[in-house]
C-alpha cells in the first residue's frame, strides 16, 4: 500500500489466497461451525458478545440441547432461560434471545429468515451480528466487524484514526467489505464463510492487541502498519472511564429473623423452615431485571468499617423494602456487621460486596404519620448528596418475594455474584 487509510491499493486477490492457506492450517474448531446452522451461529454470537470464547464453550452445548431450536426457546419461561444463562452476564441477551425466538416463530414459521433486514429486526440483533449470522449460517456476502477484525484491518491500513469515530468505522467496514469476492458462478461454495472466519482467527490468534506476532503473520507483507512499525500505535482506542468504586450489602434474612412478613411467600412444595431465606426477583428496569437475588442496597458512606449500623441511610432503605415491600411489622430494622466480603465487576462499577443479617430492637415504632422515614426518596446517583429533595417515591426493588430453603437457592437463577453469596450462605449455615 501506498497511502494509509486506502484500501485501493491493497492486493485483495493475493491477500486472500495466503490468507485462507493459513486459514487452512489454523482454523480454530468451535461447536458452532462445526454445524454451523444460522440458529445455532445466532446463539454463539449472542453468547459471544462481551463474553471470552472459553467461557462460553461452558454453555453453549447446554443452552443448545434445551433449547434446540427457535421454537424450543420461544415456549420457554424467562426464568427457564435465565437460568440456562446463569454465569454468562449481560442477562439482557437472554431475555431478548427468547423475544427475538418468538418473533421467528410468529412472523417466519420458526424458520431463521435469511434476508438481512429480517434479521436485523430481530430484537438484539445488529449490523455485526446479523452479518455474521448471514455470513457464518448461511455462506451469504457479508461483512463482519468485531473486536479481532477491528484491530486486523485498523493495523493493515494503517489507521491511526480512533475506531470508533464515524469516518474510521466507514474505512473499516468498507475495508471489510472488500476482502469477500463478489457474487459470481465459479465461487467456491463456503468462501464467505471461510473468509470471515480466517480474519477473525488472525486478529484473536496473531494479531493481538499487545505484542502482535507479525514474524508469523501470512499477511504481514501486505500491512501498513508493519511497514511503519505502527503496532504499539495502532488501533487508536477511545480511552476507557475510570471505574466508580461502590460498596454494598447483600442481605442474608431468615424467616426466623423476620416473623411477620405478609409479602414473602412461601415457595410451592417445599416445607417451611426457620432458615429459609428472602429472596427477591429483581424489578423491571433494575440491574439484572427478572434474576432472583438477596435484598441489597449501596453503603450510603463507603466507611472502611465492616459494620453498618450506624450508616443511617441504608437503615432507611432497608426499612422502606421490609416494612412497604416485604409487608413485615413495624421494627427498628439495622444492618448488622458483615459477614463476608466478595468483590466484582459490573457495568462501570467495581464492587465491594458485604454479606450481612439484619438486626431488629423489634418494638412498635411512632404511626406512620408522625415518621417521615417513607418520605425517603429514589437513590442518587451520589448517595451522599441531596437526601430527601427529590419528589419522585422511593424504587421498589422486588417484583415477587420468596421464602426459600437453603438447599434450593441453586434451582434460582441468580447473578454471579448473587449464586456466590447463596454458596457463603450455605456455607455459613453448615457451620453453625
Amino acid at each position: 500500500m501506498t497511502e494509509s487509510n486506502d484500501e485501493s491499493n491493497f492486493d485483495f486477490s493475493r491477500a486472500r489466497k495466503v490468507l485462507l492457506s493459513w486459514f487452512d492450517a489454523n482454523e480454530r474448531r468451535f461447536p458452532w461451525r462445526d454445524e454451523p446452522t444460522p440458529y445455532r451461529v445466532w446463539i454463539s454470537e449472542i453468547m459471544l458478545q462481551q463474553t471470552t470464547t472459553q467461557t462460553v464453550l461452558g454453555y453453549f452445548e447446554r443452552f443448545l440441547a434445551r433449547f434446540p431450536n427457535p421454537a424450543a426457546l420461544a415456549a420457554a419461561s424467562e426464568e427457564e432461560v435465565l437460568k440456562f444463562w446463569e454465569g454468562l452476564g449481560y442477562y439482557r441477551r437472554a431475555k431478548m434471545a427468547r423475544d427475538a425466538a418468538r418473533e421467528i416463530v410468529a412472523r417466519f414459521d420458526g424458520e431463521f429468515p435469511s434476508r438481512f433486514e429480517d434479521v436485523l429486526s430481530l430484537p438484539g440483533i445488529g449490523r455485526y451480528a446479523a452479518g455474521a449470522i448471514l455470513s457464518f449460517g448461511f455462506d451469504e456476502r457479508f461483512a463482519i466487524l468485531e473486536a479481532n477484525t477491528t484491530r486486523l484491518h485498523a493495523r493493515l491500513l494503517g489507521l491511526r484514526s480512533e475506531t470508533t469515530s464515524a469516518e474510521s468505522q466507514r474505512i473499516l467496514w468498507r475495508f471489510a467489505e472488500s476482502w469477500l469476492p463478489r457474487e459470481s458462478s465459479r465461487r467456491t461454495a463456503g468462501v464467505y464463510r471461510r473468509i470471515n472466519g480466517a480474519l477473525t482467527d488472525l486478529g484473536r490468534l496473531i494479531c493481538a492487541p499487545k505484542d502482535p506476532s507479525c514474524e508469523r503473520c501470512p499477511l504481514a507483507k501486505f500491512c501498513e502498519s508493519e511497514r511503519l512499525s505502527l503496532q504499539s500505535i495502532v488501533p487508536v482506542l477511545k480511552k476507557k472511564a475510570d471505574p466508580i468504586r461502590r460498596t454494598d450489602v447483600a442481605l442474608w434474612i431468615a424467616r426466623e429473623d423476620l416473623p411477620g412478613a405478609k409479602n414473602v411467600f412461601d415457595l410451592p412444595g417445599a416445607e417451611r423452615s426457620p432458615t429459609d431465606v428472602l429472596l427477591i426477583r429483581r424489578a423491571a428496569g433494575s440491574l439484572w431485571a427478572g434474576l432472583w437475588d438477596f435484598p441489597r442496597f449501596e453503603v450510603g458512606n463507603a466507611s472502611v468499617s465492616r459494620d453498618f449500623s450506624s450508616d443511617a441511610f441504608l437503615s432507611d432503605r432497608l426499612q422502606f423494602f421490609l416494612e412497604e415491600e416485604a409487608g413485615a411489622p413495624a421494627s427498628d430494622y439495622r444492618v448488622g456487621a458483615s459477614l463476608a466480603t466478595i468483590t466484582h465487576a459490573v457495568t462501570k462499577y467495581r464492587v465491594t460486596l458485604h454479606l450481612c443479617q439484619t438486626t431488629s430492637a423489634r418494638t412498635n415504632r411512632a404511626p406512620k404519620k408522625e415518621r417521615t422515614l417513607f418520605e425517603f426518596k429514589e437513590l442518587p446517583t451520589n448517595p451522599n448528596a441531596n437526601r430527601g429533595k427529590s419528589t419522585r417515591p422511593c424504587a421498589r426493588i422486588a417484583s415477587e418475594t420468596r421464602w426459600v430453603p437453603i438447599d434450593k437457592l441453586r434451582e434460582f437463577p441468580l447473578s454471579s455474584p448473587g449464586r456466590r453469596i447463596a454458596e457463603l450462605i450455605a456455607k455459613l449455615a453448615s457451620e453453625r
